[in-house]
């Protein structure tokens, strides 16, 4: 039976990490063995690799002390030269004979020494770091079978294994969007001016989830500056009644603040659920949850007992537990008693200490958005991660420097997912109220949504399909067009700006008593749209569960040949 999880915290310290570490290395483990790698041998070519390039770290050092040396000694004989050529009159012999003994010294050590061990010691550079990239070549070839097992999907599944209650889809079906609108409200006009970077959907305790980033577009200013400078010429008269001419010169400044697009990537979590349907919320990170005592902590409270005695403010009642009132923040939901259903007691006491613990977890870095039955997490931590699940980033020469990433890379994952669930994990109602049909539209065809085809199309680049004259980042939106062979024309259009440069001149007064135009000169941002297509195709072939990694490949490999194909992402193969 797999239990649900009301205290997130707790869970991960006590359970989930130790428990996906076990995974983690069973899976990087299970991989090694269907790979059939040599480690011994890949170790002992690492180790040659690396002692070779410490070695070369040092000849790199000596190259650079006896080139400093011969720098100085070629300038003691160029300075020693022109001293006596420029002195020969005002020097006596001695001195002369002893400068140009010097140099010639100096040019003799230089000839003799110098260049030879330069030379000698480049030689030696070159050689070492051609061995050294024989040896990666050897360690590469050695690590390749084991390189070409990682998938896109690696991390999902050994999160399901982790945590039963979280299943991810294959990629995010038409299916699970048309749930998260008919069935919990999602309001489409979110992705209007957006566009999918990534997406993750599945379920969470039978509720649906879809982890995504997003890429929009907001039209700011950039502030241009131009400058001018003028002269003129002053009567001056000095302490003594004479007068005098002076020139007079001043740099003048003008600015032009022209419009800008900017763009602007995020990620979130959408979770859809039925509980508390009414429901409205919106809560931003307070830093208050253990600050009792600080002076701004009190004066939240004193403001959420006003209000809650202001009768004008209708349903809000604050609950007992005001460090929880306060620390989370929600003074503008409207609907008590369904709050106070949602957050009960254990709730509460949960989701205080997720708040206040920054070591296991991340504490109080997340935005909590709940417009009745859709909740929305925003979590600062997980801003900087790449979700999209690149198996390249596990490719390495090193067996051990794998086996460490494939670890060190997937907890980061973990931990990080893990923590953008831990709000919703908080609310046992959450767990409790699961839909009738956990899993909807398993007896038709599994088709992707236009998530997952924007997701695909920044998957590619905009480089396939902005316009030629684009010079800012796109916002890549897509159309679908059915193929009679199964597969789908993605046709992908980009939206982006040119730019046009323009003058402007603005009037300033200058310190000669005039009105002076300064040029500023600036960018102009025209919209362009570029266009590109894509072709794809789902592959919706059962996996059986017990399947090895190379069988995995093996169909990989067998679904690109037959849709001829170049890429396989998420369980889509596709090509621009």
């Amino acid at each position: 039976m797999v239990e649900d999880i009301y205290d997130p915290l707790e869970e991960y310290s006590n359970v989930y990490r130790e428990k996906f570490k076990k995974v983690c290395e069973d899976t990087f483990a299970e991989l090694a063995r269907e790979a059939n790698i040599d480690i011994e041998a890949n170790r002992q070519t690492c180790q040659k690799v690396y002692d070779n390039e410490a070695f070369l770290a040092k000849i790199k050092s000596k190259i650079t002390w006896w080139t400093v040396l011969c720098v100085l000694l070629w300038i003691g004989v160029i300075v020693g030269a022109l001293s006596i050529y420029g002195n020969k009159t005002e020097w006596g012999i001695e001195l002369m004979l002893a400068v140009g003994v010097g140099s010639a010294l100096s040019l003799f050590f230089l000839i003799s020494k110098v260049h030879p061990k330069l030379k000698s010691l480049k030689s030696e550079r070159d050689n070492i770091s051609n061995i050294i990239t024989c040896l990666k070549d050897e360690a590469w070839n050695q690590m390749a079978p084991l390189n070409q097992l990682y998938d896109w999907d690696i991390l999902t599944r050994m999160m399901t294994k982790t945590v039963p209650r979280l299943e991810f889809d294959r990629y995010f079906t038409t299916q699970r969007l048309a749930d998260l609108r008919k069935t919990y409200g999602w309001d489409d006009s979110f992705n209007e001016e957006r566009s999918v970077v990534y997406s993750h959907s599945g379920l969470i305790n039978g509720n649906p989830f879809v982890i995504c980033r997003t890429r929009k577009m907001e039209m700011g200013t950039k502030t241009y500056h131009g400058y001018k400078t003028i002269y003129w010429t002053e009567t001056e008269t000095d302490d003594k009644g004479n007068r005098r001419r002076v020139q007079r010169s001043e740099t003048l400044h003008a600015t032009v603040t022209a419009p800008y697009p900017e763009y602007f990537e995020k990620t979130r979590l959408i979770y859809g659920n039925t509980a508390a349907p009414d429901l409205k919320f919106y809560r931003k990170p307070s830093g208050l949850a253990g600050k009792e005592s600080s002076l701004r902590y009190k004066w939240n409270r004193f403001t959420l007992r006003r209000k809650a005695r202001n009768l004008e403010n209708g349903d809000f009642a604050m609950l007992t537990n005001e460090e929880f009132e306060v620390a989370f923040n929600t003074s503008n939901r409207n609907n008590n008693q369904q709050y106070a259903l949602l957050f009960t007691p254990l709730a509460q006491e949960s989701m205080m200490r997720l708040l206040q613990d920054d070591k296991d977890g991340f504490g109080d870095d997340f935005d909590f958005d709940k417009n009745k039955m859709i909740n929305i997490i925003f979590a600062n931590h997980i801003q900087g991660l790449n979700l999209d699940l690149n198996p390249n980033q596990y490719h390495s020469f090193d067996y051990d420097k794998a086996q460490e990433d494939f670890q060190r890379i997937n907890s980061i994952y973990f931990r990080a997912i893990y923590f953008v669930f831990a709000p919703l994990l908080c609310v046992p109602m959450y767990q409790q109220i699961r839909p009738q049909s956990a899993i909807y539209g398993l007896d038709i065809p599994q088709k992707s949504s236009f998530w997952e085809h924007e997701a695909l199309a920044n998957f590619w680049g905009q480089k396939h399909f902005q316009h030629p004259q684009c010079v800012t980042n796109c916002i890549l939106k897509t159309e679908e067009a059915p193929q009679n062979d199964g597969s789908t024309l993605l046709n992908v259009s980009a939206y982006g700006y040119r730019s046009e440069s323009r003058i402007t001149y603005i009037s300033k007064f200058g310190g000669d008593g005039h009105y002076h135009n300064v040029p500023v000169e600036w960018n102009e941002y025209l919209p362009v749209t570029g266009y590109g297509s894509i072709v794809m195709r789902e592959d919706n072939s059962q996996e059986v569960s017990e399947i090895t990694q190379k069988q995995r490949l093996s169909h990989i490999d067998e679904v690109l040949k037959k849709s001829n194909l170049n890429i396989y992402r998420r369980h889509i193969a596709s090509k621009v």
